[in-house]
């Protein structure tokens, strides 16, 4: 067996030497020891060592080429996951506090567009409660101490896209603003969003208790 290896190395060793070749053209020094290749297979190898793709995948070895090729899907699957996010955040028609990429949308337009007025833990401003029947009244807070929850979800956004005055008596002096125009409606159901995330449980189940008595709940 190894007398029949031997020879084959020898004649390939003269072809080798009776072919010509362009400078710069030589047999894959691993498979020419293994007397894998003979000279129809030089072209090939040739070609693959011009490609900068082809040698760097046999420095890597089996194993890099697995773990890029991993890492590649693993970047893909990763940008088509923040895609989707950011494509079901602009098409958004409800507020969903459970959703984490909505509530992040949400908190960061939230501390642009309201935290001045309803602070930064949405406590609101002093002196809320108290008694203003020509209006005025400082802001709410909309972390679920004031009844904002016998609002729906519909009805807060209403308010917050077309201001409080048309939901308020002609006398009464609505000073929250609106912000159509300003946020697009996916944004203002995700701020929606993010408001809901710091409400507790109990005032979940008021706002859906207020919903089921109203006659079109």
């Amino acid at each position: 067996m190894t007398e029949r290896r031997f020879d084959r190395r020898r004649r390939m060793a003269r072809l080798d030497a009776r072919v010509p070749r362009e400078p710069g053209r030589t047999l894959d020094p691993e498979r020419r020891l293994r007397g894998l290749v003979d000279v129809t297979d030089d072209d090939d190898i040739d070609d693959q060592a011009s490609v900068p793709l082809g040698r760097l995948g046999r420095r890597l070895g089996p194993k890099g080429r697995f773990l890029a090729v991993a890492a590649f899907i693993g970047v893909g699957i990763t940008l088509v996951n923040l895609y989707w996010e950011q494509y079901a955040n602009e098409i958004a028609t409800a507020a969903d506090h459970t959703n984490a990429a909505q509530v992040g949308l949400g908190h960061t337009l939230y501390t642009q567009y309201c935290a001045y007025c309803h602070g930064e833990t949405l406590i609101g401003q002093a002196g809320w409660d108290g008694d203003y029947p020509k209006g005025g009244r400082p802001a709410v807070p909309l972390d679920g101490t004031s009844p904002i929850w016998r609002l729906s979800d519909r009805d807060m956004f209403d308010v917050t896209r077309f201001g409080g005055q048309p939901f308020s008596p002609p006398i009464y002096k609505n000073d929250m603003p609106a912000f159509e125009g300003r946020l697009a409606d996916a944004d203002i159901w995700a701020i929606l969003a993010y408001v809901k995330s710091r409400w507790p449980e109990d005032v979940h189940a008021k706002q859906k208790e207020a919903a089921e008595a109203r006659p079109d709940g």
